[in-house]
């Protein structure tokens, strides 16, 4: 596990050099029409971590009317004007600059009161040139010591915005931080609160929560502070039921997670270990339902479907027609997921031995992938000409025919020749037969 910092790596002293030039040169330009402005929120913390910062937010005085005035000759983006938040386009960067405020949507003149209503200690730090960084809540110290801490009452400000609390084991996940017990009590009296926010909301904190280095702890906070029971109801089902395979953990809910932890950063992946059910009749039904819900996108759903429908740990690559079908059903990528969570599985049950196997079906999966078998419509030697040329209609005759057609040329590659396909079709029988 990685060393905990020292203070002396923390950079305590940021400069006007450490600031991205489009966001000093916003709050300079505010500031110099009389609008205080400061540079806010989770890219202090970065910088003070020494971490990446991807987005600079910006706080002012300057209510939404000013800000655009102040930047009439930039391009400002309205969107979330209403609560106060106007985006301002540099140089093809967007930079959020809000109004100082109370909450959502009530504006205050007061920065102290705009950081007293942010969501941690550790995010609610300023910054403006000739100040360094401003720390009412002694977010510093928090940041040094690991913390995750709501700012003075962490109860009322999950009211405020009740994601707060997915917000909190997601940087938990992603610093690598814990949660204060005060915070942690919150949450877990609070979590009914977490059917009031959307599922868009909640499916963007998973994700990064899934994609961090550390999901497996995320998860099981979200377990303990009663929030999945909301989220993912459906996962609270595999608690206490154990199969004979996972003898090794403690039930199914831990060996997906488990499962999860032993796989690359993929949400694909990730997803489809968390949502791995014992029962293949429930599956595919229950997955589609549950990515549904939290609005995923259509291209990871059809992904994460295909490949819990395919009771993937017990796929057999051996034999070169196996290979062939799952490349044809699922893609090279797919093949390549299932290669993965089959990996993870044996890992997880301590089945190192049989590792050695399945490194040979991998190899014998590359062996065929060289030999660029028929896989598709595209690569058949006969066309939807061809057959139309023969008096075949266009329409559904036609397509079960190719089809067919594939099939064959999936199982036996060297079939895939106009001469024969054409004699199979105008027989209307296999030629091996």
């Amino acid at each position: 596990m990685e060393k905990e910092k020292k203070e002396d790596e923390y950079n305590l002293k940021i400069e006007s050099k450490d600031i991205d030039p489009g966001a000093l040169s916003i709050i300079k330009r505010l500031n110099d029409s009389s609008y205080e402005a400061f540079v806010v929120g989770g890219c202090i913390r970065n910088l003070i971590m020494g971490e990446v910062v991807r987005d600079w937010d910006i706080t002012t005085k300057a209510a939404p009317e000013e800000i655009v005035e102040v930047f009439r000759d930039y391009k400002v983006i309205p969107v979330g004007k209403k609560f106060g938040t106007l985006t301002v386009v540099i140089n093809h960067i967007n930079y959020e600059v809000s109004t100082f405020k109370k909450n959502k949507s009530v504006l205050t003149s007061n920065l102290l009161e705009d950081l007293g209503h942010r969501d941690f200690t550790i995010n609610a730090l300023a910054w403006r040139e000739g100040e360094g960084a401003i720390d009412y809540f002694n977010g510093l110290e928090d940041i040094k010591q690991k913390i995750i801490k709501g700012v003075e009452n962490p109860k009322e400000r999950i009211k405020e915005d009740p994601l707060r609390m997915l917000r909190a084991i997601r940087l938990a996940c992603e610093l690598d931080f814990k949660i204060d017990k005060v915070t942690l009590q919150a949450i877990e009296e609070s979590s009914l609160l977490i059917k009031k926010v959307s599922p868009e909301r909640i499916r963007d904190e998973l994700i990064r929560m899934l994609l961090s280095n550390y999901p497996q702890r995320g998860l099981k906070l979200l377990e303990q502070e009663g929030l999945l029971k909301y989220i993912l109801p459906e996962l609270m089902t595999l608690k206490g039921i154990k199969t004979d395979d996972i003898y090794s953990v403690e039930d199914v809910f831990s060996y997906n997670l488990k499962l999860i932890d032993c796989l690359a950063p993929n949400l694909v992946l990730r997803l489809t270990a968390l949502l791995s059910f014992p029962s293949p009749t429930l599956q595919e039904g229950m997955v589609f339902d549950i990515l549904k819900r939290l609005k995923f996108k259509n291209s990871i759903i059809k992904k994460v479907v295909l490949l819990g429908q395919e009771d993937w740990e017990r796929i057999c690559f051996s034999q070169g027609k196996e290979i062939r079908k799952y490349l044809a059903k699922m893609s090279l990528e797919g093949v390549k997921n299932i290669f993965a969570l089959k990996k993870a599985a044996l890992k997880v049950k301590k089945k190192g031995k049989e590792r050695t196997r399945l490194e040979q079906e991998e190899e014998r999966a590359k062996e065929v992938l060289a030999q660029k078998p028929p896989l598709s419509l595209k690569d058949l030697a006969l066309k939807g000409q061809d057959l139309k040329d023969l008096g075949y209609p266009e329409g559904k005759k036609l397509g079960q025919v190719l089809k067919e057609l594939l099939n064959m040329v999936i199982e036996e590659p060297v079939l895939n020749q106009k001469k024969i396909l054409l004699a199979w079709v105008k027989s209307e029988r296999s030629p091996r037969s």
